[in-house]
């Protein structure tokens, strides 16, 4: 049959919509990652000119001539189109420590890297290749090499984690803060072998250190400031007058913290724009670093964070820990402590943070064994009353310190230690002629037959709290433990002292060498609350030894002691005490009044 022209059309149709159509063919399966790509060392890259280029994930397997007379080295070529972070690990070679050096194309070398050992890899994990950098393969001694593989996988900058080379202030990683200038600077970062430096640069706002700023939260009864303290009186006229305190450079409190890595005992440095050592500073090894109240002068704004691995161990175990699989965390804040923060660091004589005249500091004992030195300076010869508030954890000592006779050494003058855990601190009466110097430190405890200072807090701060008043003579002097350092007294003149801390003992010296004849003393020492006090007269012999010349230590609890005694011409010393050696009180106190008397 033959179709027409018009029929045609409609068979086609008919076909068509009777046979069923072919079900698509599924879509393939995504591939998976074939991950880097395996290639062989190509020779000759014996120099930078020679190097084999490298622009994407790639494993090398390489090889180096054990040929003493010509030592050989395997150049690469890392080239990127943008910004890549490239991890790079040398296996270890039997026999031989590998050496990885990272140059630039005009050949500046950047960083090394040295296996940890004989047979054991070399690790750069964070390498930033911004276009090229050349990558050198050797070993550290001639006449050695053997077969190695070379792992390169590029990888997109991770924010917030530190670039090598970081190793100086130039090649710094730059840390931001939020809000811009103020904190916390937060950024990752590896030591991933013995000779690892990694330098962080904040850029700090200008900070108002006049302002003590917010309380530290939780800070229990520190977070009440101190009722307000009269200023100190002005200097008299003369040369008093010209004893003015040295002006003191604003300083801004950071606090600096690093997460632990397994291995690695941290070694923290903070240095000035112009790379001047504003404080150094060790932890523990395998443990975190913690360390409150690092100054930075008011008019840094550009300060400098160094972070290495410190030397542990001795002799043939001394050595310096790495970890190429577990990053760090540096975290800088600024402390809400303010102006009223102490100063690390402060742990010298040299480095004492100063104290204002009446107001206090606050500190913390961190990391452990710290020891924080203040330094008060005064217009004009001054009693001083130093308070300590006490901390959880760990048993504070108070003690007020001068130079020693030998340079870099120093002397305790007094010590209070009568608190526990928890339990404050306080020195009253403290003699000041221009400056003394207070320390504040943990007491020693014993830890397997070993006294050691090992506690520290690094949330809680205590507190120092200094109170100044004009020396009249009205008061003991402290130290005035020995006749050597005795408080002048001086008849029908009453002067008031305390028995403070536990077994304190106050000498005054009465000076009677101008008499011609023989004084009626009868000296009255009023009681206090909780101890029971007792006097001493001592007379001095012409070779300078003390004889005792009459007692009384009846130990009515509060009732008064009295001496009577008829003194022949000559320098005499009272000698006031607690009866039983044992009891103090640092609020109340006693009276001395010595009269001449029929």
């Amino acid at each position: 049959m033959k179709l027409t022209t018009r029929a045609a059309p409609l068979l086609l149709y008919l076909l068509a919509t009777a046979c069923p159509r072919p079900a698509p063919a599924p879509a393939p399966p995504p591939s998976a990652d074939a991950g880097p790509v395996r290639r062989a060392e190509v020779e000759p890259n014996d120099r930078p000119d020679q190097s084999m280029a490298i622009g994407e994930s790639t494993l090398v397997a390489g090889s180096l001539t054990a040929d003493p007379a010509k030592p050989d080295e395997d150049w690469y070529l890392l080239f990127a189109d943008h910004p890549r972070l490239v991890d790079v690990t040398l296996s270890g070679i039997p026999g031989t420590v590998g050496v990885l050096e990272v140059y630039d194309v005009a050949k500046n070398r950047l960083a090394v890297v040295n296996g940890a050992g004989a047979g054991r890899p070399a690790h750069l994990p964070n390498l930033s290749v911004k276009d090229k950098l050349l990558l050198k393969v050797s070993a550290a001694r001639r006449g050695t090499g053997g077969a190695y593989t070379l792992s390169l996988l590029f990888g997109e900058p991770l924010p917030g984690m530190e670039v090598e080379p970081n190793d100086r202030a130039a090649d710094a990683t730059e840390v931001t803060s939020t809000p811009e200038g103020q904190g916390p600077w937060v950024v990752k970062g590896f030591l991933a072998h013995s000779g690892d430096e990694d330098y962080f640069r904040l850029e700090l706002a200008p900070s108002d250190t006049s302002d003590a700023g917010p309380m530290p939260p939780d800070a229990g009864p520190l977070a009440m400031p101190p009722p307000a303290l009269p200023a100190p009186p002005e200097a008299p006229a003369g040369d008093g007058g010209n004893m003015a305190s040295p002006v003191e450079v604003a300083r801004v409190p950071l606090r600096l913290n690093l997460t632990a890595v397994p291995g690695v005992r941290f070694e923290v440095q903070v240095l000035s724009e112009a790379q001047a050592q504003l404080f150094l500073g060790r932890g523990q090894e395998g443990q975190p670093f913690d360390q409150r109240n690092v100054a930075v002068r008011g008019t840094d704004k550009v300060v400098y964070v160094v972070v290495r691995s410190a030397w542990t161990g001795a002799g043939k175990d001394a050595h310096r820990g790495s970890n190429a699989a577990m990053p760090y965390t540096l975290t800088v804040s600024r402390e809400a402590a303010g102006a009223n923060a102490e100063y690390e660091p402060n742990d010298d004589l040299a480095h004492a943070t100063p104290l204002p005249v009446n107001g206090y500091r606050e500190g913390f004992l961190s990391p452990a064994g710290d020891v924080d030195y203040y330094v008060l300076r005064v217009p004009q010869p001054s009693l001083a009353r130093f308070e300590l508030s006490g901390l959880d954890r760990v048993d504070l000592v108070l003690s007020v310190v001068a130079p020693g006779d030998k340079p870099g050494t120093e002397k305790v003058l007094l010590k209070s230690n009568d608190g526990a855990v928890k339990e404050p601190e306080r020195l009253n009466s403290v003699a000041c002629a221009t400056e003394c110097y207070v320390r504040v430190e943990g007491a020693p405890r014993k830890v397997d037959g070993k006294w050691v200072r090992d506690f520290e807090n690094a949330d809680q701060p205590y507190r120092l709290t200094v109170t100044t008043t004009p020396d009249t003579g009205a008061e003991e002097r402290e130290p005035n433990d020995s006749p050597a350092t005795a408080t002048p007294l001086s008849p029908g003149k009453p002067i008031r002292g305390t028995v403070y801390p536990k077994r304190d003992v106050d000498f005054y010296r009465l000076d009677l060498g101008d008499r011609q004849v023989k004084t009626p003393l009868r000296a009255t020492l009023t009681g206090i609350l909780k101890v029971d006090v007792a006097l001493f007269l001592y007379r001095q012999e012409a070779d300078g030894s003390l004889t005792l010349v009459q007692t009384a230590d009846r130990a009515k609890g509060d009732a008064p002691e009295v001496i009577r005694y008829a003194a022949e011409p000559g320098t005499y010393f009272f000698k006031v005490q607690d009866s039983k050696n044992r009891e103090s009180n640092f609020q109340d106190s006693y009276q001395l009044t010595v009269d001449e008397s029929d």
